[in-house]
């Protein structure tokens, strides 16, 4: 009779200790399939913020030993930039670079405009020293999507769209400054600039919001936050044009589609020949990549960790089990040595026997994953993102392959390690002991 037979044949007549050997399979199995469904799931949100998120790499004008001498005019002193610019031919060069997804200037208030024909948020002190009233800063960027405040979700576009590199004359209002005035997306608002002397007129593309409930004790309009906004660069450009070369970035954000690859695309717009020797400094940040992806990288790695140790104590119950069963069939095992059966031939039917009870255990612990995978994946990134992050814990049966594989690996090990004690001996000696 062949080891496959005797193992059927002795799992049937044992159906007690086959189904505690089913339970503690099953509990074993839907620990293992939690932990992988977990550990999948960061490393999927991981790869999904670093598309999101990406890297970015700063071009800024190098102030550090570039200043000019000091200027003295009747309200101070001041200092002029005499280093290069960051002008448009950069720009082009930068974009083209194989890794680049994505470019944005960005100035806060480097416009002021007093409202013409709206009004912004009042404050307690009505300063009036344009013939339309006090002036508010706006954000100049050439794509309002890619500024720090909605990158960083403080601000959120609720109407419209934002601001793109297309864009000349709009802007971006907050919802309490249009709810204010009645205003809504393909109004246009005009505002007076002191510095240019002149009236430009915006079109409203986008109202976000984010602003509510900051305003404080707010002494001029530009201390409220729902009064300031965004313009783009073309606009701000254009107004300023008679006044001097504005045709050029101080400050310029380059995004790279994946972080990991960052210094690759860092290095080869180093190498550009439109940056030799200009007074550009290029960096990398991968700060807002690094504050969401470590807590996930944590937790993949507290994960692997579960896994090995259930792994560990997984072979340890098995081993247990299987031997104080085994020593109970001292005699069959003897009797199955002394008529010639190999000692790889009882070892091979005592695995079949545990691996048959695995294939039924491993496929019912499809549906007691799925119950806890979830709460155990939210119990998990409370603990471990502090709530920067979200997981999607799905239990489907592609993570049956991976199961069967760590299954069987650990069931040759207990098997082994549980029957090696018996199967060792001798069969006249296990028989003389039984006697």
């Amino acid at each position: 009779m062949g080891f496959i037979k005797r193992a059927g044949l002795y799992c049937l007549r044992q159906r007690f200790k086959t189904i505690i050997l089913f339970l503690v399979l099953t509990l074993i199995s839907t620990f293992m399939l939690t932990g992988i469904a977990i550990r999948d799931a960061a490393k999927g949100a991981t790869t999904d913020v670093r598309t999101a998120i990406g890297g970015k790499i700063i071009l800024e004008i190098d102030k550090d030993g570039n200043m000019g001498s000091a200027q003295q005019y009747e309200w101070g002193t001041a200092y002029t930039y005499n280093g290069d610019q960051i002008t448009q031919k950069i720009v082009d060069a930068i974009r083209k670079v194989d890794g680049v997804v994505d470019y944005n200037a960005e100035e806060t208030a480097a416009y002021y405009g007093a409202g013409v024909n709206f009004n912004y948020l009042p404050t307690a002190y009505e300063l009036s020293y344009t013939p339309y009233g006090e002036s508010s800063s706006y954000t100049v960027t050439l794509s309002s999507e890619k500024c720090r405040a909605f990158q960083s979700g403080k601000y959120k576009l609720v109407d419209g769209r934002h601001i793109t590199h297309d864009d000349k004359y709009t802007c971006l209002i907050s919802k309490e400054l249009a709810d204010y005035n009645r205003l809504s997306v393909g109004d246009k608002i005009k505002m007076y600039s002191l510095d240019s002397d002149s009236i430009a007129e915006f079109k409203i593309v986008g109202i976000f919001d984010g602003t509510e409930g900051s305003s404080g004790n707010a002494y001029t309009v530009g201390d409220i936050p729902a009064n300031l906004g965004y313009i783009d660069y073309a606009g701000w450009q254009d107004i300023f044009k008679d006044l001097g070369d504005v045709d050029f970035y101080q400050h310029l954000t380059i995004f790279v589609e994946d972080p990991v690859s960052i210094q690759n695309v860092y290095d080869k717009i180093s190498a550009l020949p439109e940056l030799k020797g200009k007074t550009l400094k290029l960096t990398i940040d991968t700060d807002e990549y690094d504050v969401v992806s470590t807590p996930l990288e944590s937790l993949q790695e507290l994960v692997n960790t579960t896994i090995i140790i259930i792994s560990v104590v997984s072979v340890a119950i098995l081993t247990l089990l299987l031997t104080i069963w085994i020593r109970g069939r001292k005699k069959e095992i003897g009797i199955l040595l002394s008529i010639g059966k190999s000692k790889a031939n009882i070892i091979l039917q005592i695995f079949t026997e545990t691996f048959a009870v695995a294939i039924i255990s491993f496929a019912a612990a499809l549906p007691f994953s799925s119950l806890i995978a979830e709460k155990a994946g939210e119990f998990l990134v409370s603990r471990v993102t502090t709530g920067t992050a979200a997981l999607d814990v799905q239990i489907d049966a592609v993570y049956l392959l991976p199961l069967y594989v760590i299954g069987i690996l650990l069931i040759t090990v207990s098997v082994i390690a549980s029957a090696w004690t018996v199967v060792r001996s001798e069969p006249k000696d296990i028989l003389t002991k039984m006697s």
